[in-house]
């Protein structure tokens, strides 16, 4: 996969971005950037992706994202309706890991935000009661200025940096050192396969959006993931059916049309395939991890 990278604004008077977003939806397509983000969802649903994870995102939460992890939030349907649709509102931070200067997160006092930061090269997911902890602080930065805005943030950072109750988001994601702000061919191709993987989708149609005929687009796709487009689309469809099982009360039979399948019998053999598993076994070991 390849991301556009986004370009963080800089200020005169900050060491780092932070911003209150209260729109429609979220409008950032497949991205990343060097700067480390802290993303809090204070109102809004949908799906995230961030590096190799398909997740539900909810209200409430709050994600740490380290530099160069390519992320993108997608809300739901709803939220594209005309003006009586519920917004989509978020506090985004982001920061560059030497914002305070090279040598500062390696002092004894701050190594353990230096160690926190790699950490979040896979992204994390701050649960409770941190989550709740950090939210207030959050909207704390908010209405802080200067000096104790500055000292706000290494608080939040500490706080994070200490704490036990973060869960790894993506663990299998490889980092690309190849990323790059010219890819927009991929760009392109990526963005519309996350926004209509749940939906048909043709080869014809793909191959245009990378302006090349069918089979020289399949060439370049594999050798830029790895993956045939089936592949590619099929292991989309299958992380987001894991995640539809493990949260949704929805039956299998339904998932598996919510996240692309047009036969169910189909459906259970690539899952299977996939996860050495049925969906049905998958979600009883769900269950049974909860209940424990």
């Amino acid at each position: 996969m390849r991301p556009d990278r986004l370009t963080v604004p800089q200020t005169d008077y900050r060491s780092f971005d932070i911003r209150h977003e209260q729109v429609p939806y979220f409008t950032n397509p497949w991205h990343f950037h060097p700067e480390l983000e802290l993303n809090y969802i204070v109102e809004s649903t949908g799906t995230r992706f961030i590096g190799q994870s398909v997740e539900r995102f909810e209200s409430g939460e709050i994600v740490l994202l380290g530099k160069n992890l390519p992320h993108y939030w997608k809300n739901d349907a709803s939220y594209y309706q005309p003006s009586t649709a519920p917004k989509a509102q978020a506090i985004i931070l982001r920061f560059a890991e030497d914002f305070a200067g090279a040598p500062f997160f390696k002092l004894p006092e701050t190594k353990h935000i230096e160690a926190l930061f790699e950490k979040a090269i896979y992204g994390l997911k701050l649960l409770e009661p941190l989550r709740s902890q950090v939210a207030q602080q959050l909207h704390q930065l908010l209405e802080a200025v200067g000096f104790s805005q500055l000292m706000t943030f290494v608080g939040l950072l500490d706080t994070l940096a200490k704490s036990n109750d973060l869960a790894v988001i993506s663990p299998n994601y490889m980092p690309i050192s190849t990323l790059t702000k010219n890819n927009e061919r991929m760009n392109r191709v990526v963005a519309y396969l996350l926004e209509h993987f749940t939906e048909p989708i043709t080869l014809q149609i793909v191959a245009e959006l990378g302006s090349m005929n069918e089979s020289a687009f399949c060439r370049y796709f594999k050798a830029q993931t790895g993956q045939t487009l089936n592949q590619y689309i099929t292991d989309l469809r299958i992380r987001y059916a894991c995640e539809l099982l493990s949260k949704s009360k929805d039956s299998i039979t339904q998932i598996c049309f919510q996240v692309g399948f047009e036969n169910v019998s189909h459906f259970i053999h690539v899952f299977k395939k996939a996860r050495h598993q049925t969906p049905f076994e998958f979600r009883q070991k769900v269950i049974g991890k909860i209940l424990i």
